[in-house]
C-alpha cells in the first residue's frame, strides 16, 4: 500500500481526473497536489477536497525549488505523477522560451527534488506529438524516432532522456507515458488539451463562446484515448514491480477514427446538428495517427478498456450536466 503520492498539475484535465479516480481506488493513500493554476481550474480542487479527506493541496510553481523542497520534505512522497505543463502547442509556438522553462526546466526541477528525497518512481506525462509525422502505422516506440514539429513537442521529447539520465546516474526510477489525443469529462472546449471532441461539444452546448470548424475534408484520422485509460496506465506504472529506468510507452486505444465519423457520432449522441466552418487543411498536419500499444500491454498489463464510442457517450453526459 502506497502511503503518499504527489501529483503535479492536479487542477488540470488529466491531473484532476487522475486524483479523483486514484482516491476512490486507494482511499487510504495521502495525495499531495501541486498546481499554480496557469492552466488548471480552482473549481476542480474544490470538488476533489469534497470527495476525499486524504488530499492536501499546495499552490505553487514547479520552477520554485524552495516550494518543492518544502512540500517534499514535509510529506516524503513515494511516487510522483508529473502532469504539470504549459500544454498548448500554439502557445508554445508563440512563447518558446516561457514554455521551455516550464516544460523542461520544471520537469528537471521535479526530477532533482524527487532524487533528493528518495522517491521510488516518477511517472512522466509525455505526448505522441514527439513523433511528428510517424513513418509507420501503427506507430511503435522503437521504429519511429521522434521528430517533433513544435516547441511543445520538442520539450516533451527532451524530458524523456532527462528521465532516463536520472535513472542511470542517480538510481531514480522513471517512466515516460506518451499519450495520444486524450479526451473525456473535464476537458473544456477552450482548454489547452482540447480535442475536436471537446471543441465541438463546447459549441453545441455553450454556443457563442467559439465557432467550431473542420480543417480539410474530415478524412484524416486520429487514435484517441479516453482519459480513464490514461489514468489506468499511470496507476499500472506505479504498481509495477519492474524497474523502468526511463522506458517510454505509447498510451492510446490502438485504433483510429476519422474526423467525419466523430462528427457523425457526436450528432447521433447529442441529437444536435453541428454547423462547422470549413477551413483548409493545416500545412504540415499529420493525416493519420495510430499507436502500437503492444509494449504497454506487455510491460504494464495495459488494456484500453473504454473504447472511443463509450468514452464519447460519457463525455456527452458530462456536457449535459455542465452548468457553464
Amino acid at each position: 500500500m502506497q502511503k503518499t503520492i504527489l501529483v503535479t498539475g492536479c487542477a488540470g484535465f488529466i491531473g484532476s481526473n487522475f486524483v479523483e479516480q486514484f482516491s476512490q481506488e486507494f482511499p487510504k493513500t495521502i495525495i499531495i497536489g501541486l498546481d499554480d493554476f496557469s492552466t488548471g481550474r480552482i473549481d476542480k480542487i474544490r470538488e476533489i477536497k469534497k470527495q476525499t479527506k486524504q488530499f492536501y493541496f499546495y499552490k505553487g510553481s514547479i520552477l520554485d525549488q524552495k516550494f518543492l523542497d518544502k512540500v517534499f520534505k514535509k510529506h516524503k512522497p513515494e511516487f510522483v505523477f508529473h502532469f504539470a505543463a504549459l500544454p498548448r502547442v500554439s502557445y508554445s509556438v508563440e512563447h518558446p522560451l516561457e514554455t521551455t522553462l516550464v516544460n523542461i526546466g520544471g520537469t528537471v526541477s521535479v526530477l532533482e527534488t524527487a532524487k533528493k528525497y528518495k522517491v521510488k518512481r516518477v511517472i512522466f506525462s509525455s505526448s505522441s506529438s514527439v513523433y511528428g509525422g510517424a513513418k509507420k502505422l501503427p506507430t511503435k516506440e522503437s521504429e519511429n524516432f521522434p521528430d517533433p514539429k513544435s516547441p511543445y513537442a520538442a520539450q516533451k521529447f527532451a524530458c524523456e532522456p532527462f528521465c532516463k539520465i536520472f535513472s542511470e546516474l542517480f538510481g531514480l526510477d522513471t517512466v515516460s507515458l506518451r499519450y495520444f489525443n486524450v479526451f473525456g469529462p473535464g476537458q473544456y472546449g477552450d482548454s489547452p488539451y482540447s480535442t475536436v471532441v471537446s471543441a465541438w461539444l463546447e459549441d453545441l452546448y455553450f454556443p457563442g463562446k467559439k465557432k467550431s470548424f473542420m480543417e480539410g475534408d474530415g478524412k484524416q484520422s486520429r487514435d484517441f484515448c479516453y482519459v480513464d485509460n490514461v489514468v489506468r496506465a499511470n496507476i499500472l506504472a506505479m504498481k509495477s514491480s519492474k524497474k523502468f529506468n526511463g522506458e517510454v510507452f505509447n498510451i492510446a486505444h490502438g485504433e483510429r477514427i476519422t474526423v467525419n465519423e466523430i462528427k457523425r457520432l457526436i450528432e447521433k449522441y447529442t441529437g444536435r446538428k453541428l454547423n462547422l466552418e470549413k477551413r483548409p487543411a493545416r500545412i504540415g498536419d499529420v493525416l493519420h495517427t495510430q499507436a502500437d500499444i503492444f509494449k504497454a500491454k506487455k510491460w504494464l498489463g495495459y488494456q484500453p478498456k473504454i473504447k472511443f464510442e463509450e468514452g464519447l457517450i460519457r463525455t456527452v453526459e458530462w456536457f449535459e450536466t455542465r452548468k457553464k
